[in-house]
């Protein structure tokens, strides 16, 4: 199949139809499709030409939004996962997250932050080694617009015991109500704080010992690990704590071993999302996955 030349890239399209906002970026369609004996974030390679000892960052060669706007954060060495990393490690790795993520929501232009990662190949990741992103959007999409305050904060609540699944210090690990995928959980702490670079020293221990306990667990599950979606839901226009409640989301990918969670017809076209599993039977199965 040929292409044309790729177009004005990237910028931003609307559907006149849904409103759906599209980010057009063709340029990344030639982005290198890395496996383990060339990959660019080991020591030698092309985005870690120095040996490194400790997470680092840096500005992704193919953004999906433009210039400054993307950044590439490599988790440590090329097997090391989140349940199989050090404490320390993990928690150098919520400490990069909460400094990129402050540094991004104060560039010109930059209404939004998004931290997140994609694990494995099922869940879109191009380089196999551990590695997550943060994007600074030019607009605040309206599944993280600020819909709530301290007063009435749902997460302020913890979950019922049928939805909870651990616990680490000053955080708390359950099944969302309304789950995108079977096997998600949400972590959270339990002070209402809006951003990773509002958590104190304690909390980003805990952070990390929760990241660690949730991704063992979701490796358990089925045996192997587990590609699944992560996303960090936080207000950065609000870093003095108010606004949104911070929390992390893990969506897992497989529904059942070998069988992953794909979005059909009717969720793509609705936006509305059906799951055959209930949050409880899920925790049930996280719980027993230690």
């Amino acid at each position: 199949m040929s292409l044309l030349s790729p177009a004005r890239s990237p910028h931003r399209a609307l559907d006149p139809l849904s409103y759906r906002t599209v980010f057009i970026a063709d340029g990344r369609a030639g982005r290198p499709q890395n496996g383990d004996d060339d990959c660019p974030f080991c020591p030698g390679g092309r985005e870690a030409p120095a040996p490194y000892g400790a997470p680092y960052a840096f500005a992704n060669r193919w953004p999906a939004l433009g210039e400054d706007r993307c950044e590439v954060v490599v988790h440590g060495g090329h097997e090391s996962g989140f349940a199989t990393m050090e404490p320390a490690q993990v928690r150098q790795v919520v400490d990069l997250w909460a400094l990129r993520s402050r540094m991004m929501a104060g560039r010109e232009g930059v209404r939004a932050v998004l931290v997140f990662e994609n694990r494995g190949a099922a869940a879109g990741a191009t380089v196999a080694h551990p590695h997550s992103q943060v994007f600074g959007l030019p607009l605040v999409p309206d599944l993280l617009r600020s819909r709530t305050q301290p007063a009435d904060c749902p997460l302020c609540r913890a979950a019922g015991e049928d939805r909870q699944v651990s616990r680490s210090p000053g955080w708390r690990t359950e099944v969302p109500s309304a789950p995108p995928s079977p096997y998600t959980v949400q972590l959270v702490p339990e002070r209402h704080v809006g951003t990773l670079a509002a958590l104190d020293p304690d909390e980003r221990d805990g952070l990390a010992g929760a990241l660690r306990d949730a991704v063992a667990r979701l490796d358990q599950l089925f045996g192997e690990p587990m590609p699944y979606h992560l996303w960090v839901r936080e207000d950065t226009a609000s870093a003095a704590g108010g606004g949104d409640h911070l929390h992390v989301v893990i969506s897992a990918l497989l529904r059942s071993p070998g069988r992953l969670r794909i979005l059909g017809a009717a969720e793509m076209a609705t936006g509305l999302l059906f799951t055959p599993l209930s949050p409880r039977n899920a925790a049930a199965a996280l719980r027993d996955a230690s």
